[in-house]
């Protein structure tokens, strides 16, 4: 089984769900947020890719990640204070350097055993929980950096579009997995 999906997920849910407005804001003051940000992913990465932590490569990969992190968004911060309206390029710019760092990352570990838990090695569960959060937070974020890329405000969640986006994406897996 290749990780691919698993590091995309970890990914996902570190940046949006786990990072609360407040780290954002701790972000931009001072390397200390970065660290904390990063910490926040590193031990997502320990929590979610726990049976397969003996495996050596995977050790690495997650080095890689949380170095990599760090230096990614230390560049984003202060490439958005240097030129605060490009900040909707800098954003997209950020997230597609990390994806390109954690798709490296699963290629370099390759195909690795299979746990017995379905959780781990069910890739529709790991799709699902990784569409849940593209539909509802990245989503979110993403339609308020684009809406503000003129002219900044303040960030507030909508809970209420993203509410209806898990909905239709829970409905869209029930029924693949009733079909299979």
């Amino acid at each position: 089984m290749n990780l691919l999906f698993h590091f995309f997920l970890i990914h996902f849910l570190a940046d949006y769900p786990l990072q609360p407005n407040k780290l954002v804001q701790m972000k931009k003051k001072g390397y200390l947020g970065v660290l904390l940000h990063c910490c926040v992913h590193l031990a997502t990465l320990l929590v979610v890719l726990m049976p397969f932590l003996g495996n050596n490569k995977v050790l690495v990969g997650i080095a890689v990640i949380f170095v990599t992190h760090n230096i990614i968004d230390q560049t984003k911060i202060a490439l958005d204070k240097k030129y605060p309206k490009c900040r909707l390029y800098f954003y997209l710019l950020d997230q597609f350097t990390h994806l390109v760092i954690v798709t490296s990352v699963a290629f370099y570990i390759g195909t690795v055993s299979m746990p017995s838990c379905e959780l781990y090695s069910n890739q529709s569960v790991v799709l699902y929980a990784l569409v849940l959060i593209l539909s509802t937070f990245f989503y979110d974020v993403t339609a308020y950096f684009i809406k503000t890329r003129n002219k900044p405000a303040p960030y507030k969640r909508n809970y209420k579009l993203m509410y209806w986006n898990a909905i239709i994406a829970t409905i869209g897996f029930m029924v693949y997995w009733l079909a299979y």
